[in-house]
């Protein structure tokens, strides 16, 4: 988990940047020209979607053996479609109430290693990148609370900078793959690694013998379908964000902007159990956002 870690550093020093730039700039950009009246405003922001490939980590127990796998899931390029209602206070600070939908195709899943404990060999780490086939889109559906400022530097023109909290539900009820599949080239092996310990003198046997061995272990651990339960396929987590961008006032009440945006949804837990298996798995979503948009005073 150490790239999340630094993820999640860089994010909050964004954060903290964000701010004290507004902060130091406010009173360069104090103007005579600003508009001295509060007013109302709805927007429309239409951004293209980049989600980072993100880590994940499954804990779970099939019968009584217990296992934790790492994965990596990457998303294809998504899209986003928010609108908002917010309010200007005629300082250069405006808030407001975001609602969005988003959705992205996963583009692949890889489990990058599984370690699981057994009582006649210990813990035992199967190593190895292991793709999984997979299919769908991953959804979103969030609200957001953001404070921006627009800086005037005596045009049309007005640079923005800002931030928000607020909490995403994201779902993966659309996202198909094998869920039998991990587990069972990990069964397989430990399989071939318990033959090879109850066998006398494994090393020194012919190698169509060792073989012969590994391949009746193997046909011996075919899991039932079904045996690794299916995950939740929704889950709702906080998730805060920052952005800046530059908007053009076409007329006294049509903005304009364009702009860049950096979401953060923090810790989210899918779980699952049947009558024979449980797992959960964790994970977070860093997702960067170029969008265009529009805001309407009234």
């Amino acid at each position: 988990m150490k790239r999340i870690s630094q993820r999640t550093s860089a994010v909050h020093r964004m954060i903290v940047t964000a701010v004290a730039l507004a902060v130091f700039l406010l009173p360069v950009f104090t103007p005579e020209a600003r508009a001295s009246d509060s007013r109302w405003y709805v927007g429309l922001n239409v951004p293209v979607m980049f989600i980072d490939d993100s880590e994940s980590v499954e804990r779970g127990t099939v019968g009584m053996t217990p296992y934790t796998a790492n994965a990596v899931n990457s998303y294809k390029t998504g899209f986003r479609v928010s609108g908002m209602l917010g309010y200007e206070f005629g300082t250069g600070f405006r808030v407001d109430g975001e609602v969005f939908f988003a959705r992205a195709g996963l583009g692949k899943l890889t489990y990058k290693g599984r370690t699981t404990t057994v009582p006649e060999l210990g813990t035992i780490d199967i190593e190895g990148d292991h793709p999984i086939a997979v299919s769908g889109s991953a959804n979103q559906l969030g609200g957001m609370v953001n404070v921006w400022y627009d800086f005037n530097a005596g045009s049309r023109w007005k640079p923005f900078i800002g931030a928000g909290l607020g909490f995403v539900q994201v779902d993966w009820g659309d996202v198909e793959y094998d869920r039998n599949e991990v587990a069972q080239g990990a069964a397989n092996e430990l399989a071939v690694l318990r033959a090879q310990a109850a066998t006398p003198g494994f090393a020194s046997l012919p190698p169509a013998v060792q073989e012969g061995i590994r391949q009746g272990a193997i046909a011996e651990a075919t899991l039932p379908p079904g045996t690794v339960p299916e995950l939740s396929g929704t889950d709702t987590v906080f998730a805060y964000q920052v952005g800046a961008g530059l908007g053009y006032e076409v007329t006294n009440a049509v903005t304009v902007q364009v702009g860049y945006r950096l979401l953060k949804a923090n810790q989210l837990e899918f779980t699952g159990r049947n009558a024979s298996a449980m797992a959960t798995a964790t994970t977070e979503m860093l997702v960067h956002l170029f969008e265009i948009g529009v805001r309407y005073r009234f």
